[in-house]
């Protein structure tokens, strides 16, 4: 946890910034909003799910859970009958033991519940000094803190794993307690199950069986870290794809569109409820694009600003991999984004002048 810092985004949810990367985990407007935006009102789920029994989600750099908590925070709310199996991707395990308790605005304690129910196993005594330090307790969700408070003041050893299971005891029961009766149905383990896989995703997808129906990708920006950007690893989540199955990124990156396709998706935009750009959609079925990338942006992706990353084997280091893409970039001498930019409005004022 040396790296990590927590913040109060524009929402009022918590969020991270990670000083080793020098990157955000979340859009300092809100971390909540930010998955609910561009992760979650895309996949239109009582549209494109409800009339599925099971569906497979991955998630791909899970950090705090904002993506899978709205995806199950959002089935309740719309109650659908939909049992739904998450595999969560992490290299930092302190982020997932911290998820359940976070302040993220949901206030659903069912999917606190099930969380804490899947990730039992794996807490260990690190967790209780991070819980439990007074300069963390704002940021950390109002149903909890009268638990934190009850265990900051008793005089038991931090360390003790007696104390660790009382604690998440105490947890569980306390938002059993504030469980709304409509809900309970999905806390029943046959709704939802959380699997975690604490490594580098690059080596935990080589070992996944297909198929998913939703995959969250909320890596580092692409530039920051392009481990998980590169065509090859896109390949990867193509094979590891449904039919049916929808990729969802917050990145509008021209190289990262440009790899999804040239990976075999069929690769959209997505807009949020202000007709902004807020990512890309990729599927392998061309029905479930809602906006397909137009002339502009597969123009783009063939000037400089659309060359991919690329790790062959997926076991790169970010420099080797950065190095690559520059040499690559350097030598094909492509468009650069400024002349294409310039071409493509002359040719947009030529067009509207001859109509």
């Amino acid at each position: 946890m040396d790296n990590i810092e927590f913040s109060i985004t524009g929402d009022g949810t918590t969020g991270l910034y990670n000083s080793a990367v020098g990157d955000v985990y979340h859009s300092v407007f809100g971390a909540k909003t930010e998955a609910l935006e561009k992760f979650i009102r895309p996949l239109f789920l009582r549209k494109n799910f409800s009339e599925r029994k099971q569906i497979r989600v991955l998630d791909i750099c899970y950090g705090i859970g904002y993506n899978t908590k709205a995806l199950l925070s959002e089935i309740i709310n719309l109650n659908i009958d939909l049992k739904v199996s998450i595999e969560i991707l992490e290299t930092d395990k302190m982020l997932v033991l911290l998820s359940p308790f976070i302040k993220d605005g949901f206030n659903l304690p069912v999917v606190s519940n099930v969380l804490l129910k899947n990730l039992k196993n794996l807490y260990e005594p690190e967790f209780m000094n991070v819980i439990l330090s007074e300069q963390n307790y704002k940021f950390f969700s109002p149903l909890i803190r009268p638990v934190l408070k009850k265990y900051q003041n008793t005089c038991y050893g931090n360390n003790h794993s007696n104390y660790i299971s009382g604690f998440l005891h105490n947890i569980y029961y306390q938002n059993i307690s504030n469980s709304n009766k409509i809900h309970s149905k999905y806390a029943k383990d046959a709704y939802f199950k959380i699997t975690p896989y604490i490594d580098d995703a690059r080596k935990t997808v080589g070992a996944l069986s297909p198929c998913y129906d939703i995959i969250f990708l909320d890596a580092f920006t692409p530039k920051k870290l392009p481990t998980l950007w590169t065509v090859d690893f896109f390949k990867r989540l193509y094979y590891l794809m449904s039919s049916c199955g929808i990729l969802l990124t917050y990145s509008n990156s021209a190289a990262v569109r440009h790899a999804f396709c040239d990976a075999g998706f069929y690769t959209g935009k997505l807009y949020d409820r202000h007709r902004r750009h807020c990512g890309t959609v990729a599927s392998k079925n061309q029905d479930l694009i809602q906006t397909p990338l137009g002339e502009f942006d597969l123009g783009l992706m063939q000037t400089g600003a659309g060359v991919y990353y690329k790790d062959v084997n997926l076991d790169a280091d970010a420099s080797e991999i950065i190095a690559d893409w520059e040499c690559r970039k350097k030598m094909q001498g492509l468009q650069s984004t400024s002349s294409y930019l310039k071409q493509y409005k002359n040719k947009r004022e030529a067009t509207c002048m001859t109509l």
